[in-house]
């Protein structure tokens, strides 16, 4: 069993870059992985902080679409939700009217 050093608050409200994460960003985040990078669904190829799935991650990821580090997944989650929802706050609307985004 590997044990995964636990993120600190201000490391869940700022990226890669020092990048400051929405406040909806960091729902969506709580709610899909508790904010784990390494966050892995056993029934889906879901897996990150954000729990995108395995297209959506190389899609948006591309060469990154296997990092564990939160910012690039901060990264490919905010063109993800930018192109299908138009921003972190209708994703979250989004989210909270249907248990996923």
């Amino acid at each position: 069993m590997t044990n995964f050093e636990a993120i600190t608050e201000d490391e869940l409200a700022t990226a890669q870059g020092g990048v400051t994460m929405p406040a909806s960003a960091r729902w969506i985040m709580q709610h899909e992985s508790g904010g784990n990078p390494h966050a892995q669904n056993p029934h889906s190829t879901a897996f990150g902080a954000f729990q995108m799935l395995k297209a959506t991650r190389k899609q948006y990821m591309g060469a990154n679409w296997q990092s564990h580090d939160l910012g690039l997944q901060y990264q490919g989650a905010t063109k993800y939700v930018n192109q299908r929802y138009g921003g972190w706050d209708n994703a979250k609307r989004f989210w909270q009217s249907h248990r996923w985004y």
